[in-house]
């Protein structure tokens, strides 16, 4: 189904990532049908990675062939807060809104927390957005989400409810998957613009699998398939490589299966319309989970 694969783990860094290759810093794997070899790259800043990414997904939009993308952060919210926020039911409406509000430069320096507390400030209660830190003072943003109440979202997505994820509400510390989040939907709403009818976004494109786009983009979340002792093969095979670093290994397998996803039994669920609800065209889902589970 799909010619060429890219697996994509985010940052939200707030400055570059290290010059030698560290955790916590975005990766990008691929891999082809035609079996060449890929290792992972590493990026130090968001910018450099959504370079790299266009440049070669347009290359082989010029070959013809036909692509899947995955990156690792949420590419929607729990049910209410996209009407709440825009109003309707359209995602790229969300994803505009964050593309015209977060500031994200070249050295990664940006002001997500300041758009957060913004956000709070429009919905009733304190949050649904926590996390920053300790010297930062924001009075619509609090530190802990034991300090959330009454604003009426819950607090996790349906296909989250059967994982390790953490709340993407979340901005701060260990597992803060609401500040890659927030840095990573302005790149959707760029590929979006960029790439026009050639790109579909899966699953708000119900269709995206049975039509002929020439990319489509998927939530993934990499740790649900990591495996330490393909990790540990990995070392053996490529030294010189950067498998070590358990984000790099985690692209890595999450490349193999994207690139093999069209015979897993959990794809089927994918082409089936009728298993698109309302709830899932509007907080997304991750891919390699089947529809269906926790609905």
């Amino acid at each position: 189904m799909f010619d060429h694969v890219f697996a994509i783990d985010w940052s939200a860094r707030s400055r570059p990532s290290p010059k030698k290759p560290s955790p916590d810093s975005i990766f990008i794997a691929q891999k082809d049908t035609i079996e060449t070899k890929h290792h992972p790259k590493y990026f130090r800043t968001r910018l450099s990675a959504y370079e790299y990414l266009t440049r070669e997904l347009q290359k082989n939009v010029a070959k013809g062939k036909r692509q899947l993308v995955g990156f690792d952060f949420s590419f929607g919210f729990p049910t209410g807060f996209l009407s709440s926020l825009v109003g309707g039911r359209n995602i790229k409406l969300l994803w505009k809104w964050f593309f015209d509000e977060v500031r994200d430069d070249t050295n990664n320096a940006n002001n997500r927390f300041l758009v957060a507390d913004k956000i709070n400030s429009l919905f009733s209660g304190i949050g649904p957005f926590w996390g920053c830190p300790a010297n930062l003072k924001l009075p619509n943003l609090p530190a802990k989400g034991t300090e959330c109440r009454e604003h009426n979202l819950p607090q996790f997505r349906i296909c989250e409810q059967f994982t390790a994820a953490q709340p993407v509400w979340k901005l701060y510390t260990t597992g803060a998957v609401g500040s890659q989040t927030l840095l990573g939907l302005p790149y959707l709403y760029r590929l979006a613009l960029e790439f026009g009818e050639d790109i579909a976004f899966w699953p708000f494109d119900t269709k995206a699998f049975l039509a002929k786009n020439k990319i489509v983009v998927c939530e993934i979340y990499p740790s649900m398939f990591f495996d330490s002792h393909a990790q540990k093969k990995l070392i053996d095979l490529y030294p010189d490589q950067q498998y070590n670093i358990k984000d790099a290994s985690q692209v890595q397998l999450m490349a193999d299966l994207l690139l093999s996803s069209a015979g897993a039994p959990w794809f089927q669920s994918y082409l089936d319309l009728s298993k698109y609800s309302e709830k899932i065209s509007e907080e997304g889902w991750i891919f390699g989970q089947g529809i269906g589970v926790g609905q």
